[in-house]
């Protein structure tokens, strides 16, 4: 069977370490093969004798990752050293191995609260999932696992793989969907089809306050049936679940319930329903990719259809 390709690029900064800690627990109960680099850039060192020291920085860390690996018992497939611009070669590897997962820091050595730029570009860019890591170096497993959930594809493929990763750490999962109620008003505009009764087209008219009320129950059933997909996924494999319910928009909301919930790991789907979401850049996902205080996998429906097994 064939086996998940892991990349993790490292740079010596803090997210950088954690990336790896994340990459090689993640190589252990998946059995995948893990390769690191390290990319010395070339916009930015350009004089010989400086690369060559970038260089053997680069091996240092690589030698890091692979003494951090075989405490755990995993061993590097492939550790090397490249020169020219990161977020080409950090694309170019994944590419080369067809990896199924990119592990690095959410911010690198020059960046302290929001997302760098290579990393940025690399959500943007890849054909894989990618694991945006933030925090110190795990102590240990992951207790409670964010699935946000709006019904899509994407999501659906999201709520699998964290589910699997949940199963095989022992943690708990919250499946949460946000439903924006603030659009709903009191007032309708008469339609040419609800002419009649004394109504007449382009009339303002109030509803009823038990007609407002329904309408917001209703949206927030349907906002839990949505969740509850997520937690029969995960009560399938014999997941513990629950399920979040918020009046909001999206990435503001997600982020509160990661700080109220205690949440360490938000796995979620890159597109959502929208089409919007999936032509342009600033979606939701990557709103919480590059605000969360957490670390973060983003998952990508494209790469989960053509590979084989899915996690489970």
């Amino acid at each position: 069977m064939t086996k998940f390709q892991y990349l993790v690029p490292v740079d010596g900064s803090a997210h950088s370490d954690a990336a790896i800690a994340h990459a090689v627990r993640f190589t252990e109960i998946y059995g995948a093969e893990l390769t690191a680099i390290h990319v010395v850039d070339s916009s930015i060192y350009k004089e010989t004798e400086i690369v060559e020291q970038m260089q053997a920085a680069g091996e240092s860390y690589l030698d890091w990752v692979k003494d951090l690996a075989a405490e755990q018992g995993v061993t590097v497939k492939s550790a090397r050293v490249l020169v020219g611009y990161p977020f080409d070669a950090i694309l170019d590897v994944a590419s080369e191995i067809d990896a199924s997962v990119i592990f690095m820091g959410a911010t690198g050595a020059g960046h302290t609260r929001r997302i760098g730029q290579v990393a940025s570009r690399v959500l943007r860019g890849a054909d894989c999932h990618l694991m945006l890591a933030r925090g110190g170096i795990p102590t240990g497993d992951y207790k409670n696992i964010l699935i946000p959930t709006d019904g899509s594809k994407d999501a659906e493929y999201a709520a699998q793989s964290g589910v699997s990763t949940a199963r095989r750490v022992g943690a708990k999962i919250s499946a949460c969907n946000i439903v924006d109620l603030g659009h709903i008003t009191d007032t309708r505009v008469v339609t040419a089809g609800s002419v009649g009764a004394g109504r007449h087209y382009g009339d303002v008219i109030k509803l009823p306050e038990s007609a407002v009320k329904r309408m917001r129950q209703r949206l927030l059933d349907e906002s839990a049936k949505i969740a509850d997909r997520v937690k029969r996924i995960a009560e399938s494999k014999g997941v513990n679940a629950e399920i979040i319910v918020r009046d909001g928009k999206p990435a503001p909301e997600i982020l509160k319930i990661i700080r109220d919930e205690g949440v360490d790991l938000v796995v979620m789907g890159y597109s959502g329903k929208s089409i919007v979401s999936k032509l342009f850049i600033g979606n939701v996902a990557e709103k919480i990719a590059s605000t969360a205080p957490c670390s973060v996998i983003i998952v990508r429906g494209a790469r989960m259809e053509r590979v084989v097994p899915v996690h489970e």
